[in-house]
């Protein structure tokens, strides 16, 4: 009964391609879903993508999904048209010289062996179409605990993949959980060899780590444990301010221009980069103008992004002056506008694009002159 409610819990939640690919697949050989999906969906969450792992050889299982040969990369993964789900065979490796590739990887191999080749306990469960589960590291006991410890001994896995360091600590914010004192012993002792890792590897996880909502604990763990200053020695981690940015986890320390440069160098995406680049441009209107509306003004040019432009650009303490300010106003948006919108828009005569201009340039005339706001929010519906 258990293993049937289980089934029907967890398949009534994947997308209906996964189900169906799942299904299709274990027709003719034994088929699981597998890693952080799994977990994902033990603790409630949505997980971004999915991972089966079956039984059969992965060209025959691109065959029964009707995928094409270029769904087949040269890592024996095939990756779905959607992006979200991929398959994999079951699969046992030999050692990583290269610490990230293993140099033999042996198809056909056990449920088992699979799963302890894995790196974290949490991500070492299977659930096979039976609802049942396959769980050879006791990873759901950790899972309940929200303890992170990795398959077997702690220096083995994360010499395996250098990177498994820093997605330790990035595990760790995401889910809220605390780190085996073991898996902290071997980040310590091998966080100096994270120099070896690409920029854009190391930049990848230590992105979505600054950014994790519980990530203060984390960050402060991978600084005392060496982590951060071999990848980022300019960030210190710091408690978010209460109820002004939630999103702040820490400021630079040093020379802020410096410290953006070295956010810039991991190569992020787009948008990462135009944040560093956005820093930049701050602290040098800063340094010419140290007063306090050129940083109130960041707060409205950049929305979203404000948060990580001033904790970049250095302004941590001067944002913590804000917060009475704050506490009275608000983040000025669009809508402490008299004006904005379609009446804006046929007050003024505005078109398209004009019309997002303009309510840029009121808002920072807000900002210049906060007392500009009319009380009672907007006027137009």
């Amino acid at each position: 009964m258990a293993a049937r409610r289980l089934k029907q819990d967890l398949l009534g939640q994947l997308p209906d391609a996964v189900r169906v690919a799942w299904r299709a697949l274990a027709r003719e050989g034994d088929t699981y879903l597998v890693g952080g999906a799994l977990r994902d969906l033990l603790l409630g969450r949505t997980p971004h993508d999915y991972d089966l792992a079956t039984a059969l050889r992965a060209e025959r299982a691109g065959e029964i999904l009707g995928w094409p040969a270029g769904a087949l990369d040269a890592f024996g993964v095939l990756h779905g048209p959607g992006g979200d789900l991929e398959v994999v065979a079951l699969r046992s490796e030999g050692s990583y010289r290269d610490q990230r590739h293993p140099d033999v990887v042996r198809f056909g191999a056990s449920l088992e062996d699979d799963l302890l080749r894995r790196d974290f306990t949490a991500n070492a469960i299977a659930l096979d179409l039976a609802g049942q589960l396959h769980d050879p590291s006791a990873g759901l006991g950790d899972l309940r605990r929200g303890l992170l410890r990795t398959v077997g001994s702690a220096q083995d896995r994360l010499r395996e993949d250098l990177l498994r360091i820093l997605r330790a600590y990035r595990l760790a914010a995401e889910l809220g959980w605390r780190l085996d004192p073991g898996l902290r012993a071997a980040a310590r002792q091998l966080a100096p060899a994270l120099v070896e890792v690409s920029v854009e590897r190391v930049g990848g996880e230590l992105w979505r780590l600054i950014r994790a909502p519980r990530g203060y604990l984390p960050l402060r763990w991978a600084a005392e444990d060496g982590v951060l200053g071999t990848v980022l020695p300019s960030l210190r981690p710091t408690r978010p301010i209460a109820g002004l940015l939630p999103r702040l986890v820490g400021w630079t320390r040093g020379d802020a221009a410096e410290a953006a440069r070295a956010w810039a160098k991991f190569a992020w995406p787009r948008e990462q980069r135009r944040i560093a680049e956005a820093a930049l441009r701050l602290r040098e209107e800063v340094s010419a103008t140290p007063a306090r509306p050129v940083w109130r003004a960041a707060l409205a040019r950049y929305g979203p992004d404000a948060a990580d432009v001033l904790v970049l650009a250095g302004g941590g303490r001067r944002l913590a002056a804000f917060a009475g300010l704050y506490g009275r106003e608000g983040v000025l948006d669009r809508t402490r506008l008299p004006l904005y919108g379609l009446r804006l828009a046929a007050a003024e005569n505005l078109r398209d694009r004009e019309i997002g201009r303009r309510e840029a340039e009121l808002l920072q005339e807000l900002w210049r002159d906060p007392g500009r706001s009319r009380a009672g929010g907007p006027r137009d519906a």
